[in-house]
């Protein structure tokens, strides 16, 4: 057990192997989905998507700059000039008068289905 050198008396022990079970449940944390038909593929598009990027990069900065000209120019939902809760007074405006005619048309479309349901019932009784 071990090497050995006899005349200097000096011991070493064997080297430390991690358990074939340990190294199976370490090798079983990687795959993906439970197979490693999934880590793979994985694999392989997350690579394409990193080529796909490198090689058109001159076109994606550009479309990037592009889409930050435009945000720049778009109009938000709130005015930077105020703090607060005045700050979002038109997107809190905006969000109300939203939820409100949800739920105002769920309540007609409800209404309408409970009172078509009704007649139509009372056809078919009739």
């Amino acid at each position: 057990s071990g090497l050995q050198n006899r005349r200097l008396g000096v011991r070493v022990p064997p080297a430390l192997h991690l358990k074939r079970e340990k190294r199976i449940k370490e090798m079983e944390a990687l795959k993906i989905g439970g197979s490693w038909f999934g880590t793979i593929v994985l694999g392989v598009v997350s690579l394409g998507v990193a080529t796909a990027f490198f090689l058109n990069r001159t076109r994606v900065s550009k479309f990037v700059g592009e889409v930050h000209g435009e945000l720049l120019k778009c109009s938000w939902p709130w005015d930077a000039s105020e703090t607060g809760v005045k700050k979002y007074r038109e997107l809190i405006d905006s969000t109300t008068v939203v939820a409100l005619t949800t739920l105002v048309l769920a309540a007609y479309t409800s209404g309408f289905d409970f009172l078509i349901s009704r007649v139509v019932g009372w056809l078919v009784r009739f």
